[in-house]
């Protein structure tokens, strides 16, 4: 039997919704606005959380999501079938014509069927697909069930089709609300979950742009300028996102859920830090804990120091961090350490700098040393304190601890540069401003993102100096 319920199975992740809980929790918003609502599942998360349901506004422009808000709110609507309809339209006839429970149903049970057309049709999916048709009044009805019980527990919420930049633009401005921002991570999303919906029924579609990837920049700028607290939902494989929407975004959750190398990580990034950052991930198994993570006060004397050490130490945190960046050749790793505890795990290759062999755009004697990452641990009190990692990195004190035994050093000398290549989907890297880090190259990709290349001259700075330099610029912008 196929199982019509996995409509009801919302994202995000169990440890992502359970963040996100305690954020609502803490928060004490006045309201709590879930602008891409989809399955609901958020808003179920804001009610379990104590939010009451007359302080939940939702927002979505799909069919799916219109159908259950307004099952949810008790609301008649349009919904007509059309006279390309087929089968499936004779199916649900009488369910199109109810109240919108029923309306409800028939819209989920299309989907269902639908989702069949999308796979490649072998026996046993044709032989599912015709079941659930053959077997269309019990499985309307399980819908009808769950959907009631979806309905008593989030009535009194506010549901409307509408555009997402409308519903933000009304709350955003208001610093006692929530907003728990999940658009579609995939360009043209809605189309690929839906696809043949619109060929069944025909209603009052809100006629607005989908989402795309190339929206985040837009969005992060509107949101991260805005009084209103703001989670945002964000799923990809690769680092920190954080860094590339630059301040006020920070990243405060991270789920992995397993140790494969394609898992996607589950980020919450925030224009403001409601509680502790928090990280769900798979157990480790490689690699030890050597140092304590620096939670103290970054004082004028504080003792500051780079130390050489083991790959599988660098691992150990940059995995703990759910930094996996597999690949990596790096060939040196460093901890960045502060009053003995580590403040950031970074790694560089060097082997081009000390063969003098660079690329065709470097000179003779000065080839950089490549930067492969840099993370820095998440301070309660410190926003800025990744600023300090690459303030350090670009202090010659730092290439002395590093080189301080290693005899090739008396002929190539410290690097005077250090140089940082990466692909992301926005056209620079805010994190690196006012660091001494600029952006020398950007290129295009074929598939929208770009690749940036930035340098880092190495100037004479002690360590006092450093410090004294990050204390007079960034340390006052704290959590």
């Amino acid at each position: 039997m196929s199982n019509p319920d996995i409509l009801f199975r919302g994202i995000p992740r169990g440890p992502t919704r359970g963040y996100t809980a305690s954020v609502v929790m803490a928060s004490k918003a006045s309201v709590v606005v879930v602008p891409c609502c989809g399955s609901f599942s958020l808003a179920a998360v804001a009610r379990e959380a104590g939010a009451p349901t007359e302080r939940i506004v939702c927002g979505d422009i799909s069919l799916y999501s219109t159908a259950l808000g307004m099952a949810i709110m008790s609301n008649d609507w349009r919904l007509d079938l059309k006279p390309e309809a087929g089968e499936i339209g004779e199916l649900v006839r009488k369910y199109v014509d109810g109240a919108p429970i029923a309306k409800a149903a028939a819209v989920m049970y299309a989907i269902r069927v639908l989702q069949y057309d999308r796979k490649n049709q072998t026996i046993f999916l044709q032989h599912v697909q015709r079941e659930l048709m053959q077997e269309a009044e019990n499985y309307i009805g399980q819908l009808m069930e769950a959907i009631v019980e979806m309905a008593q527990a989030l009535r009194g919420l506010r549901y409307e089709a509408r555009d997402m930049w409308l519903t933000l633009d009304e709350y955003r401005g208001d610093p006692k609300a929530l907003l728990l921002v999940n658009p579609p991570r995939y360009t043209g999303g809605y189309g690929r979950m839906f696809k043949g919906i619109e060929r069944i029924f025909d209603w009052d579609e809100p006629k607005v742009a989908q989402f795309t990837e190339k929206d985040y920049a837009r969005l992060m700028q509107v949101l991260g300028a805005s009084p209103a607290l703001t989670l945002m939902y964000y799923a990809t494989p690769n680092e920190d996102p954080a860094p590339l929407w630059g301040e006020p975004w920070q990243s405060v959750f991270a789920d992995r859920p397993s140790n494969s190398k394609s898992a996607a990580i589950n980020w919450i990034v925030a224009n403001r830090n409601p509680i502790p950052p928090q990280v769900s991930r798979a157990k480790i198994t490689l690699g030890e804990a050597r140092f304590k993570l620096f939670t103290g006060e970054v004082k004028p004397d504080s003792r500051i120091e780079a130390r050489v050490i083991p790959r599988d130490v660098a691992d150990y945190y940059k995995d703990l961090f759910i930094h996996r960046l597999p690949g990596s050749m790096s060939e040196k790793y460093v901890g960045l350490l502060l009053d003995g505890c580590l403040a950031a795990i970074l790694a560089f290759t060097t082997a081009n700098m000390r063969s003098g062999h660079g690329s065709k755009d470097d000179e003779i004697g000065d080839i950089p040393a490549n930067l492969t990452f840099a993370f820095t641990v998440p301070h309660e009190r410190y926003e800025r304190l990744h600023k300090l990692t690459l303030l350090s990195m670009l202090s010659e004190w730092f290439w002395n601890d590093i080189f301080s035994r290693e005899k090739h050093v008396d002929l190539t000398g410290l690097p005077r540069r250090v140089q940082s290549t990466m692909l992301t989907p926005h056209p620079e890297n805010k994190t690196a401003r006012g660091t001494g880090m600029e952006m020398a190259k950007r290129a295009a990709q074929k598939d929208g993102t770009f690749k940036l290349t930035y340098y880092g001259n190495i100037v004479q700075r002690t360590r006092e100096e450093t410090l004294a330099l990050w204390l007079q610029k960034f340390a006052t912008k704290t959590r």
